[in-house]
C-alpha cells in the first residue's frame, strides 16, 4: 500500500532567492500538498498555482526596535502555533534569517514535528560561536539535512556529531525560472550595458559581501587588463552596506578610470537579470570562503562557463576545463592567468558555455531535484 502524501509547509525568510519557488512550483507539479511561507514584502513577478503565506516580518528601517520585535516574536509565535497544528505535515526551512527561526526549529522537534532543513551554507556567512551552537542544534533535531553537494555533506559531519544516515545530497536545481519567453541576443544585451560585440566581457553577478572576493577580482583585472585591450568586467549586484560600497567604487576609480569597468551597484530586477548573462562571455566566482553559490546555477541556466576560485564545492559544481576553468591558487596572479588563458580562445568558451547548458538542463533540472526530494518526504 502506497504511503499517504504528507502536506509540505516550506519555510523561506530571505526575499532576494528564487530557489524555493522553484522548487515549489517542480513539487506541485508532482501532485505535492505544498503551502509557502515568506517575507511580508515578498513578490513574484508570475502567478504562483500554490498557497503562499506571507507571514515573515520585513525589513524596514522606519521601524523602531521595540517594533520590530514585537512584529518578530509574534511570527514566531504564529508560525510556531500555525505548523504544529498542521497534523502531519513536513515543515521544511530553507533559510534562517534571524537566530529566533533556529529556535522555532528546535521547539517544533520537541514536538514532534517532522522537520527538514536545507543546509545551503553549513555555518551563516560572518558566523561566531553563538551561531555554531544554533546551528548544532538544528541539525540535531532534523528529521532529515539536505545539502547540495558531497563536499557540503563531508563539511558538515566533520563539524558536527550527526547521523549521516539523516544527511541527503540533492543538487541545486537551475535558475531557468529567469529565462525570459522573448530572449534576446547577445548583440542587443550588448547595446543596452553599453557593451562593443568584440569586448570580451566577464561578469561579478550577485549580493556584494566581503567574502565574496569582488577584491581580488578588481587585482586581477588591473593586471589582465594591460594584457588585452579588449577585455571588460561588468559588476551587478546591490551593496551589503555603504562601506562596501564605497570601497569597491573607489578602488574601481584607482584601477579603472577608461570605462573598462561597468559597476551597476544596485538591486537588479529579475527581468533584467538575462540583460547581464547574455551580454557575458564568462561568470567571475573569486570567493574567498563558500559552501555552495547559486550563482553557478544562474550561470548555466544561461549557458555561460565559470572562473572560480578552489573553495567550497566549487571543484565539484564547475568542471575544469569543461564547464569552466577552476583556479589552482586563489589570487589575483592565477585569476589574471586564468581570464586571460580562458578569453584567448573564445570559440572554446563557447563550447564550454554549452556543456554547462547540458548540465543545467540533465544533472540541475527541477525533474531531478524534486524527484529525489519527493523521495526523501515519502521516507519521513
Amino acid at each position: 500500500m502506497e504511503k499517504k502524501q504528507n502536506k509540505v509547509i516550506m519555510i523561506d525568510s530571505l526575499i532576494g532567492n528564487d530557489y524555493t519557488l522553484c522548487l515549489g512550483l517542480s513539487l506541485f507539479e508532482k501532485g505535492m500538498n505544498l503551502e509557502l511561507i515568506v517575507p511580508e514584502n515578498r513578490e513574484f513577478n508570475m502567478s504562483v498555482p500554490f498557497i503562499v503565506k506571507k507571514w515573515s516580518p520585513a525589513k524596514d528601517d522606519s521601524y523602531g526596535k521595540i517594533r520590530k520585535t514585537y512584529k518578530y516574536l509574534y511570527y514566531l509565535i504564529r508560525l510556531l502555533t500555525y505548523t504544529t497544528s498542521a497534523k502531519d505535515s513536513i515543515v521544511h526551512f530553507q533559510f534562517f534569517r534571524r537566530r529566533g527561526d533556529s529556535i522555532v526549529f528546535f521547539l517544533l522537534s520537541l514536538l514532534g514535528v517532522k522537520l527538514v532543513f536545507t543546509a545551503h551554507n553549513i555555518f551563516p556567512h560572518e558566523k561566531n560561536m553563538f551561531d555554531w551552537h544554533l546551528r548544532n542544534l538544528v541539525y540535531k533535531s532534523a528529521s532529515a539535512i539536505i545539502v547540495h553537494s558531497e563536499y557540503i555533506r563531508n563539511k558538515l559531519l566533520n563539524n558536527f556529531k550527526i547521523d549521516d544516515g539523516k544527511v541527503y545530497v540533492i543538487p541545486h536545481g537551475n535558475f531557468d525560472i529567469y529565462l525570459q519567453k522573448a530572449k534576446i541576443a547577445k548583440t542587443e544585451a550588448r547595446n543596452k550595458l553599453k557593451l562593443l560585440i568584440h569586448d570580451k566581457v566577464l561578469l561579478f553577478f550577485g549580493f556584494l559581501r566581503e567574502y565574496k572576493g569582488l577584491d581580488l577580482l578588481l587585482n586581477a583585472f588591473s593586471i589582465a587588463k594591460n594584457c588585452d585591450e579588449q577585455l571588460k568586467l561588468v559588476i551587478a549586484g546591490y551593496p551589503m552596506n555603504d562601506t562596501v560600497k564605497n570601497k569597491y567604487l573607489n578602488r574601481i576609480g584607482e584601477i579603472c578610470a577608461d570605462g573598462r569597468i561597468l559597476a551597476h551597484l544596485d538591486f537588479i530586477p529579475s527581468e533584467n537579470i538575462q540583460d547581464y548573462f547574455e551580454a557575458s562571455d564568462v561568470v567571475i566566482l573569486p570567493y574567498k570562503n563558500i559552501d555552495h553559490s547559486g550563482i553557478v546555477h544562474l550561470a548555466y541556466s544561461f549557458h555561460r562557463p565559470i572562473i572560480a576560485s578552489s573553495v567550497g564545492d566549487f571543484p565539484e559544481t564547475v568542471e575544469h576545463e569543461k564547464s569552466g576553468y577552476v583556479l589552482t591558487e586563489n589570487t589575483a596572479e592565477n585569476l589574471s592567468e586564468t581570464i586571460l588563458k580562458a578569453t584567448s580562445d573564445m570559440n572554446k568558451l563557447t563550447e564550454m558555455g554549452e556543456y554547462a547548458g547540458y548540465l543545467n538542463d540533465t544533472k540541475y533540472s527541477w525533474v531531478n531535484i524534486s524527484n529525489k526530494t519527493t523521495e526523501l518526504y515519502r521516507s519521513l
